[in-house]
């Protein structure tokens, strides 16, 4: 009779055991399942903005319609023909245009006035770049 007793005590300590481990695997893999889901929503929002933010950069699409020179006063005409508003600046060869970026709302055309005095009968390069990291160019021959 004493050796079934104790048979019986040695039985319910693997069951322990048992149970112990198996919660400890469960809570260990219920951590890193969390941990995962948390990176994987960060890591997919950022996803999505890129794409959103890279398919406003493709579909940004503008252009210098016309340039203008008259008594030191020197107009770009763009034209933004996209489907996404633009925010752009303006350069010209040693000279930048205003520091602050402006602002042209899809399918509408605005000018922009710069006070640029040529050294004499030439050409300018004039570009037109985004705040996205789009580009126009347009090459003016100064008048003489």
């Amino acid at each position: 009779m004493g050796l079934k007793r104790t048979y019986s005590r040695r039985a319910f300590s693997p069951v322990i055991a048992a149970l112990i481990l198996s919660t400890v695997v469960i809570a260990v893999g219920g951590a890193i399942w969390a941990f995962s889901q948390g990176a994987m929503t960060i890591t997919a929002e950022d996803y999505a903005e890129s794409v959103i933010n890279m398919t406003e950069t493709i579909s940004e699409r503008f252009i210098i319609e016309h340039v203008g020179y008259v008594s030191g006063e020197l107009n770009v005409w763009v034209f933004n023909y996209g489907d996404v508003d633009i925010e752009f600046k303006v350069e010209i060869e040693g000279y930048t245009g205003p520091d602050e970026w402006i602002g042209l709302a899809s399918k509408e055309m605005d000018s922009v006035e710069l006070n640029v005095f040529p050294s004499g009968p030439g050409e300018w390069n004039i570009r037109i770049y985004s705040r996205r990291g789009n580009d126009a160019y347009y090459r003016f021959i100064v008048p003489t």
